[in-house]
């Protein structure tokens, strides 16, 4: 099941045993220069059993991903094995959203504007999504095998409640740090902790189209 909360950014949720417990603290995002970044904007926190029980979640709501202004909105999502995650065409130019992504591999080839092709999203891992008429556009899907996995959005840090007891790996990712992993123990009650993430990756990684080729220089920016 998926929760959405006050902020309206998803969180995978399920009903547990009354001995379950919480993982609360905050994340800290480390810029090159040393100085902390303001916002946890695009990280994600996913929480993963490795003595715990819990049932695998079944798909989640369908997920939808917008082509705004040449941009994906929103560029980070979260989805179960299963779901089915559309990309509505908000612009007045083509677009064609594609993934490269093994286990996971799409191509919706070109669509117009209004139309919102589909595509269901099997296997657990990061999905990486780009748009092969503009090479600037660039999104994230997390297809997630646990109920407990947030977009930190608009939050200082990750909050888990009702969590099973047990051992945990906890997996913190950002675009601009990659992927980092500690093992947790959750327990009744609230256990916390404060995570650091150091951002030294490009905003937007290097990536080919859908070819395997360097993206052609555009001739006239406005005209797709």
């Amino acid at each position: 099941m998926i929760r959405v909360p006050a902020n309206g950014l998803p969180v995978l949720v399920l009903a547990v045993p009354l001995l379950a417990g919480g993982l609360q603290g905050p994340v800290r995002l480390h810029e090159k220069d040393g100085r902390l970044r303001a916002s946890l904007k695009d990280c994600v926190a996913i929480l993963e059993p490795i003595d715990a029980t819990l049932p695998p979640p079944g798909p989640s709501k369908p997920v939808s991903i917008r082509t705004v202004g040449k941009q994906f909105h929103p560029r980070v999502s979260l989805a179960t094995p299963g779901t089915e995650v559309a990309f509505p065409n908000l612009d007045h130019i083509l677009h064609n959203v594609f993934s490269v992504t093994e286990g996971n591999r799409f191509d919706t080839g070109q669509y117009q504007p209004g139309d919102a092709p589909k595509v269901k999203v099997v296997r657990p891992g990061l999905v990486k999504l780009y748009c092969n008429v503009h090479h600037q556009m660039n999104a994230f899907l997390w297809v997630v095998a646990t109920p407990f996995a947030q977009v930190l959005d608009g939050r200082s840090g990750l909050a888990f409640d009702e969590v099973p007891p047990g051992t945990y790996r906890l997996r913190l990712w950002h675009p601009e740090s990659g992927e980092k992993t500690w093992t947790v123990k959750i327990e009744a009650g609230v256990s916390r902790g404060a995570w650091d993430l150091n951002l030294s990756l490009p905003a937007l990684e290097p990536h080919k189209n859908k070819f395997g080729r360097d993206y052609a220089p555009p001739a006239d920016d406005r005209a797709y």
